[in-house]
């Protein structure tokens, strides 16, 4: 897709009259009003912190909450306002909420006790009995602290195993902040589509593309980037098999959530690497126990090498992810026994505090929660998310405002104005997403009592009862009807094209 220079200008226009007009003016007093401790203390802060989450480049919320309050789906900020949460910590919490009490008060028995990290504790083996229970594909785990970590990880256990240093990704895929996670990945870590896409490589994938100052374009040795589409991605994938190291995807991706299409090249990606013994790493931070207990992989029938996870596998927001997968790739970071025997011979994935014993003794009791609940609470969540698509469905038809839930799994998705249910090219719905309509919706829904962070994100599961998401629902299309009356374009010039 080619951005013009008409509609970039168009863009900025249409920016710079937006803040001219009176009713944005007032929306900005009133949070800032409602909110005067916590603008002081993040400002505070800002002197000094450079790393918490509201100040993140590509996701700090113009007015950010300093939250004193969190249980199950409600928090409360510096100042006393409450809302419903449905950003749930980027939503790892979203499958009980803020401090689930069975998870709270099984963590507490630990505190004081454990010796906090760097031993063996028992609670590490109850963990894995449980996650053979709903991954039963997966033979070995290594525990680490974010789905950075596990993706990161992942790459280095298959270049070990294999002994070479190619990776391979997608365009738009969503891997983390580590420097081959950060090329080519979400769109809007990028500007697109107001910035224009890397062109096509002569034998047909995409250029290269680094995200963040300080992340040096990858050598052509270590990054190969996939186009979406089947026929070249397969193509390419054997042109470098005897390159590649492994080939790293997503079954869904926020960037790019339609699973009707990537799923089908998944597979075929998958079948594809087994023949060429190109280890396929599955990355489940988003969708993993978001498809049902075994995540995507059961779901969907795909099978990997190694399979990352994140997000919900920690509890009470204590840092915890894990790569795991067939023994014979994680057996190079676990030691022969002789360290004397192991120098030159085998990887590291470790660190100090990963698997630290309180985050697995908190996952140990979220998905012990969940194991117990399973019966009931995968056709809750997904009963509860269909009410929401049924109600957007009938506001679309009687008021013809393009207004959408787009996601995945049980569930992550986000509210916007787009001209169609779903897209079959990754650019096409890059380019049809209306960013100032995210930044819109996320201070409007603020204003009536909805936190989402930067983005109107929904993450839910058993978090949120379904009079919380009627009350959503209510919310956000009362947003889009106070927008419309003050004449906004949901669909942007140019909207998907290429």
């Amino acid at each position: 897709m080619t951005t013009t220079a008409a509609e970039a200008t168009s863009v900025e226009s249409l920016v710079g009259d937006l803040l001219s007009q009176q009713w944005l003016i007032d929306l900005f007093t009133e949070l800032t009003e409602r909110q005067t401790r916590s603008v002081a203390a993040t400002g505070r802060l800002r002197e000094v912190d450079a790393s918490t989450h509201v100040f993140w480049p590509f996701h700090s919320p113009q007015f950010p909450l300093v939250v004193t309050e969190a249980h199950g789906s409600r928090i409360t900020d510096l100042d006393g306002n409450d809302y419903i949460d449905c950003h749930l910590g980027f939503g790892a919490q979203a499958l009980h909420g803020h401090s689930p009490e069975p998870v709270v008060e099984f963590v507490k028995e630990q505190l004081g006790a454990t010796t906090g990290n760097g031993y063996c504790h028992p609670v590490e083996a109850q963990l894995v009995d449980l996650l053979h229970e709903f991954v039963p594909h997966v033979e070995k785990f290594a525990f680490l602290n974010s789905g950075t970590d596990a993706t990161a990880a992942a790459i280095r256990l298959a270049r070990a195993h294999t002994g070479r240093r190619m990776v391979a990704k997608f365009e738009g895929s969503l891997h983390g902040v580590h420097d081959l996670g950060m090329h080519n990945t979400a769109f809007w870590y990028h500007g697109h589509p107001t910035q224009p896409f890397p062109g096509e490589t002569p034998e047909g994938g995409i250029e290269r593309q680094s995200a963040l100052t300080g992340v040096p374009v990858a050598d052509p040795r270590d990054l190969l980037v996939l186009p979406n589409d089947p026929v070249r991605a397969l193509e390419l994938i054997e042109r470098h098999k005897h390159e590649l190291a492994c080939v790293l995807t997503e079954a869904a991706s926020s960037s790019f959530p339609f699973v009707e299409h990537t799923v089908p090249l998944l597979k075929a990606v998958s079948e594809a690497c087994r023949r060429a013994r190109v280890p396929f790493v599955l990355d489940e931070v988003l969708t993993g126990f978001r498809y049902g207990p075994g995540g995507a992989a059961a779901h969907f029938g795909i099978e990997a090498d190694l399979y990352c996870y994140g997000k919900v596998i920690s509890g009470l927001g204590i840092p915890l992810s894990a790569v795991g997968g067939r023994a014979a790739l994680l057996d190079h970071t676990q030691t022969s026994g002789l360290p004397l025997t192991d120098i030159g011979r085998k990887t590291c994935v470790q660190t100090t505090h990963a698997g630290n014993h309180l985050a697995l003794s908190a996952s140990y009791a979220s998905l012990r929660l969940l194991h117990e609940q399973r019966d009931t609470y995968y056709t809750e969540t997904r009963a509860k998310v269909a009410m929401v698509q049924q109600r957007l469905a009938d506001f679309r038809s009687r008021t013809a405002i393009p207004l959408r839930l787009v996601g995945f799994g049980d569930f992550i998705g986000s509210f916007g104005f787009l001209e169609k249910e779903s897209y079959d090219d990754y650019r096409s719905f890059a380019g049809s997403v209306n960013p100032i309509a995210f930044f819109l919706l996320t201070l409007m829904l603020r204003k009536r009592g909805f936190y989402t962070l930067s983005l109107p994100m929904l993450f839910t599961g058993g978090a949120h009862s379904t009079e919380d998401l009627e009350a959503l629902v209510t919310a956000v299309t009362d947003s889009a009807l106070e927008l419309d009356k003050h004449g906004f374009p949901f669909i942007l010039p140019g909207a998907g094209q290429q």
